[in-house]
């Protein structure tokens, strides 16, 4: 089983290159190009030799871990520097592994001989349609539609990329969908739909829902994805979830659930502060308040979201003042953070102070989720005083979404619920291994797990 710390993480260096170049063995430089590559700030994870070429040079293959391109650009240019060296090729990891796209659909049915087609398609194929006509059930059992997932997107919330457009986010919908398949035999369709206009959007998913078991809404910006994913459950008798919504606020209520087996807390004392008043930290804070939490007051970059506020404020916003903040606090970030004993960011780089962690609980949790640089950076906060600290890239929700969907369609439940989330919380913070915050991601009984958590939840 993998690691539970990728290497991009660990390395601090998160684009990946392969280089590919040929060595004079009569010179034997690799020390020194080891050498000069570490000088640029690069990290070497490996560096293999492939074959022995015809004029006696030596084929190697080196994986490069950098912070980008100009970094890569240095790397190259030690290489060069290098006597003996000579660099073919730089292969741009993650580009080349997205070429010619990261999934594709395949036939189930091996088609070898004119019968295998004849039974595959037509005039076999007229057979089960005509059973599914009289009994519309049996496509459950006879076509694709209960292992079948739409990952749906208009672009306007690529994974920290914002408003790209749907195009360019398909790359994202399709490791989305490599995900599903990888950690729960899910076959997920990325679907592309091109509007701006929330009801359109609704529109064209309830139009195609027929084709898929279930829906996840993926990267559709706030506030429209609230108006989205309200009116799809409404609509549609097949589950419904927003990743960026409820699979956030999953991992972090498993986050909490472990966090508190490791300080005594309790769900009861778990008042909380929330950067962020968009798609994740809305939904978070309803998982929050139905768990338990006496309070969550949310913030976002006009200070505390409350009622009576006028400024940056939308039918989103001041229904989320209603029922949130009891107190009707007022103020900035670090008004809200005071004597609260559970921080959650999902908003922007370094902007909670050592001083805002003091000013809160003894022994408070923090879960600063913003990527790729957190709100504060583990450091800062165990030195002013947290108890647990968990940043966006060891609360991944990849840990929770595939296992919610398998179970989900496996119970044939016509919805995700509140207590299917909840158990998928539940399940994820039974099965932590001694010293960690969560289990590991790339193991499958992980995904096992909570899919049979959500089962037993829907049932």
């Amino acid at each position: 089983m993998a690691t539970s710390e990728a290497l991009h993480d660990r390395l601090g260096r998160n684009t990946v290159f392969s280089v590919l170049f040929t060595v004079d063995e009569a010179a034997d430089p690799k020390g020194e190009l080891i050498r000069r590559v570490r000088e640029t700030g690069a990290r070497i994870s490996d560096l293999n030799m492939d074959e022995m070429l015809p004029d006696g040079s030596l084929a190697y293959e080196m994986t490069v871990f950098t912070t980008g391109d100009q970094q890569m650009a240095a790397v190259r240019e030690a290489m060069d520097a290098v006597v003996g060296i000579f660099v073919d090729e730089v292969i741009d990891v993650a580009m080349e592994s997205h070429r010619g796209g990261a999934c594709e659909m395949r036939s189930r049915a091996s088609i070898e001989t004119n019968t295998d087609l004849r039974i595959v398609y037509t005039p076999g194929v007229a057979r089960v349609c005509k059973a599914i006509e009289a009994e519309p059930q049996l496509a459950w059992e006879y076509t694709g539609i209960p292992n079948k997932v739409a990952i749906v997107t208009n672009g306007t919330a690529i994974l920290g990329l914002g408003h790209i457009g749907c195009v360019p986010g398909m790359p994202v919908m399709e490791g989305k969908s490599a995900i599903f398949w990888e950690f729960a035999g899910i076959s997920a369709e990325p679907i592309l739909v091109d509007t701006l206009d929330p009801e359109k959007f609704i529109e064209t998913v309830c139009t195609i829902a027929p084709t898929f078991g279930a829906i996840q809404v993926e990267d559709v910006k706030a506030p429209e994805c609230f108006r989205i994913t309200r009116e799809l459950d409404k609509r549609l008798d097949i589950p419904v979830m927003h990743d960026d919504q409820y699979g956030t606020a999953t991992i972090v209520l498993a986050g909490l659930f472990s966090a508190m087996k490791k300080t005594g807390k309790k769900i009861e004392d778990m008042s909380t502060a929330i950067c962020g008043a968009g798609a994740a930290g809305t939904a978070i804070a309803d998982l929050l308040l139905k768990a338990g939490a006496p309070d969550v007051v949310l913030c976002d970059s006009h200070g505390i979201v409350h009622r009576g506020r006028e400024e940056r404020m939308n039918d989103e916003k001041r229904a989320l003042a209603e029922w949130t903040n009891k107190e009707n606090l007022t103020g900035s970030l670090a008004e809200a953070m005071k004597g609260r004993a559970l921080f959650i960011g999902v908003s922007q780089p370094d902007i909670v102070s050592r001083d805002m962690v003091r000013s809160m609980a003894k022994n408070p949790i923090l879960f600063p989720l913003a990527n790729p640089v957190s709100e504060i950076s583990p450091q800062d906060a165990r030195a002013a005083g947290a108890a647990v600290y968990a940043d966006g890239r060891m609360m991944n929700n990849a840990l929770a979404y595939p296992g919610i969907f398998r179970g989900a369609l496996d119970a044939r439940a016509k919805a995700i619920t509140v207590e299917m989330m909840m158990a998928a919380a539940r399940a994820l913070a039974e099965i932590v291994p001694e010293g960690e915050l969560l289990p590991e991601m790339m193991d499958p009984a992980t995904h096992a797990a909570v899919a049979q958590a959500v089962m037993d939840a829907a049932e």
